[in-house]
């Protein structure tokens, strides 16, 4: 995720990336989806004993939902 969001080298651009505010959002959201595969995906591709509320895994499928949006919105589909 680090390398695919990069600022100055991305593989996948969710901006322009010429304005300040532009390569904010691009670094801010590479550390979500950095920090989303880290926190949720992880623990559960490597510990089969981890047992999700259906509240907690509608929470995964909400911010995974709003992860793919933003790749869609950019142009990626």
């Amino acid at each position: 995720m680090m390398k695919v969001f990069d600022e100055t080298s991305p593989l996948i651009k969710l901006t322009p990336l010429v304005h300040q505010a532009e390569i904010d959002e691009q670094h801010g959201y590479r550390f979500v989806f950095a920090g989303s595969v880290m926190a949720i995906r992880n623990p559960r591709g490597h510990r089969h004993s981890v047992v999700d509320s259906p509240d907690q895994c509608l929470d995964h499928l909400t911010l995974a939902s709003m992860l793919l949006r933003r790749i869609e919105d950019a142009g990626y589909k």
